[in-house]
């Protein structure tokens, strides 16, 4: 008999994204997230939620606060000054296709307290 084994890690949740339908929810949501600055329009945002959901994609499998100095440097990369958003921003936008698609943001490692010597879980 054969058996099924759960992947290594539990957030595996999503390889494959509907980018236009992602892009209709956000155009309908953008408004209500902390990224946004009022009078701002959607078009604004849209190379950034691609950006991170290209990054959401090549980086499922990891937490973000293990990615995130890359993907800082991806996107300098990626966009001329005038068609970027402060990093910051950028960086809430990316922290939100993380917990839209149920990918963790901080790592589940184990590590000992100094203090007491004990474990502990950093999320």
């Amino acid at each position: 008999m054969g058996s099924i084994h759960p992947p290594a890690r539990r957030w595996y949740r999503c390889e494959v994204v509907d980018i236009q339908a992602e892009l209709r929810h956000w155009k309908l949501e953008y408004v209500t997230h902390d990224f946004h600055e009022p009078g701002t329009p959607f078009s604004r945002y849209e190379p950034a939620l691609r950006f991170a959901y290209d990054a959401y994609l090549h980086h499922h499998a990891q937490p973000l606060a293990d990615v995130l100095d890359v993907l800082h440097h991806k996107y300098v990369e990626s966009f001329d000054s005038w068609n970027m958003l402060a990093w910051p921003k950028a960086e809430a936008i990316l922290r939100e296709v993380w917990l839209r698609m149920g990918a963790p943001l901080e790592s589940l490692r184990v590590r000992t307290t100094p203090e007491t010597g004990r474990r502990s879980h950093v999320h």
